[in-house]
């Protein structure tokens, strides 16, 4: 089973959420060799939630005045976890200014590559998904969506780069799909779903 069971994993990732000055702390019993240190104009903080007595959890922060006392505070700009302990990262988040979440990236079957990116209004709700359906971490599905609803999904069922199937969805079903049959990027082909409107 290549993708795995994540939500366990998963609850790791919730852990240290961002805040404008600091990520919301994990309780003192999951703190174990917490680290600090510069990189560049970053400063990052290592956690180790497992216990394995290895970081899983990098925090990365840029200095920023605190708009309630003006004196620096820093400022969540990217994490990284590692969710099943082999040492790598598996998954990454960057944040905006205002801490909300941007997007995310995910390597599903721990393989080192990235299987899925999620793009985030400033609100946390998805806008955008690209998947490697494939795991070979070249998007080959991209879905779009308006108001957390899925809206499109877009193919390249060649592995070729280029989008070659095209579904419109409307009330969380599929309405109609387009085909390029010749490879020009234009639908030539439009099948209607007869469960569509």
């Amino acid at each position: 089973m290549r993708r795995l069971c994540l939500s366990g994993l998963f609850a790791l990732a919730a852990c240290g959420g961002p805040k404008a000055v600091g990520p919301e702390r994990p309780s003192s019993d999951e703190l174990q060799g917490v680290e600090e240190h510069k990189q560049g104009d970053l400063t990052v903080k290592t956690y180790d939630i497992n216990h394995s007595g290895r970081p899983d959890v990098w925090d990365y922060f840029k200095t920023v005045p605190d708009p309630k006392t003006a004196k620096p505070g820093l400022l969540l700009i990217r994490k990284e976890m590692d969710l099943n302990g082999d040492g790598k990262v598996d998954l990454w988040r960057w944040y905006r200014d205002d801490g909300s979440i941007e997007k995310e990236a995910l390597d599903l079957d721990f393989d080192g590559k990235v299987d899925e990116i999620i793009f985030f209004d400033n609100k946390g709700v998805p806008v955008k998904k690209e998947q490697a359906l494939n795991f070979d971490g070249k998007p080959n599905l991209w879905k779009y969506y308006e108001k957390g609803q899925l809206v499109r999904k877009e193919r390249d069922t060649k592995g070729n780069g280029r989008v070659d199937t095209w579904e419109y969805w409307e009330g969380g079903k599929i309405d109609r799909i387009g085909i390029d049959t010749d490879g020009d990027g234009i639908v030539d082909q439009w099948i209607k779903s007869p469960g569509g409107g």
